[in-house]
């Protein structure tokens, strides 16, 4: 299974560009009014940064390649330094959900796939600003693929298991009582 993240990643890089570019438009505005000089520089830097960021994040977006293939987790992305993660079923443990308050309104997610491997208390593998759907139906693959149940599942499995040693015992004790 092969997918990339939603074309919103680029909205959402550009909303996250807007904390550079702002305060920047802000500056040449207030420079204007003291000195030409360093309005031109602050526009200069404003229409550089705005230039490159209309550049690099489409050419981001379309570095981007995730795979859930037979017993690897897979990632590629970057456009100058090309980032490779594969990340083996046999190693996770956990699978996760994950979304911020502008993910949420541009109804994005992220998967993150942990593993004991690294020591750390970050993911692995990150499948990243995917449609909340789509992210679901994500972690759901991976966690098959792995063996991990829902809570609902490890709850219903629980339960199963608690009925089965209970027929056990009985069968045990019965056993014990006719000897």
């Amino acid at each position: 299974m092969e997918f990339k993240p939603d074309v919103k990643l680029k909205k959402m890089y550009f909303l996250y560009s807007l904390w550079a570019t702002v305060p920047l438009a802000g500056i040449s505005v207030i420079l204007s009014f003291l000195h030409v000089i360093g309005m031109l520089f602050s526009l200069i830097a404003l229409i550089t940064l705005t230039s490159f960021l209309s550049i690099w994040i489409p050419r981001f977006y379309n570095s981007v390649k995730f795979r859930i293939e037979e017993d690897h987790a897979y990632a590629r992305y970057g456009v100058w330094w090309v980032k490779e993660k594969r990340v083996p079923y046999s190693l996770v443990s956990q699978v996760r959900v994950r979304q911020g308050p502008v993910q949420r309104k541009l109804n994005l997610a992220n998967v993150d796939v942990f593993t004991p491997a690294t020591g750390a208390l970050r993911s692995e593998v990150t499948f990243f600003q995917l449609n909340s759907d789509e992210a679901q139906e994500v972690q759901e693959a991976i966690r098959v693929k792995v063996g991990l149940l829902s809570p609902s599942e490890r709850k219903a499995t629980e339960v199963a298991i608690l009925e089965e040693l209970k027929k056990i015992r009985e069968l045990l004790e019965k056993k014990q009582f006719n000897s």
